[in-house]
C-alpha cells in the first residue's frame, strides 16, 4: 500500500511519496486520484502556506496570527480527511503538520 505524507516543508512541497526503506519523493496533489473540488481546497490551503513561508529562515515562518495557524491546521485536518474519503484503503495518509 502506498504511503501519503502531509507536510509542508517548503513552497510548493507539501505532498510526499514515503516508499519503504527509500527516501521520501514530493509529489503534486495532482498526480492523485482527487475530485476538483478537493484540489481547489488543497490549492487554497498550499498558498497559505506558501505565503508566510520564508525560503531564506524556514523557522522564522509565521502565520500572521494564532487565529489564522488554528484556522490553517483546522483546514489541513479537513483536508486529510477528505483525502482519506476520496483515496479509500488504497492509501496509508499521514499528516504532518
Amino acid at each position: 500500500m502506498p504511503r501519503l505524507r502531509i507536510s509542508p516543508e517548503g513552497i510548493g512541497q507539501h505532498f510526499w511519496l514515503v516508499p519503504d526503506n527509500k527516501p521520501v519523493v514530493p509529489i503534486e496533489a495532482d498526480d492523485l486520484d482527487l475530485s476538483d473540488d478537493l484540489l481547489d481546497r488543497i490549492e487554497a490551503w498550499s498558498d497559505a502556506f506558501d505565503a508566510i513561508f520564508d525560503p531564506a529562515d524556514p523557522k522564522s515562518s509565521r502565520f500572521p496570527s494564532a487565529e489564522a495557524e488554528v484556522v490553517w491546521r483546522a483546514e489541513g485536518q479537513m483536508i486529510v480527511a477528505a483525502i482519506r474519503d476520496e483515496l479509500d484503503d488504497e492509501w496509508d495518509i499521514e499528516a504532518r503538520f
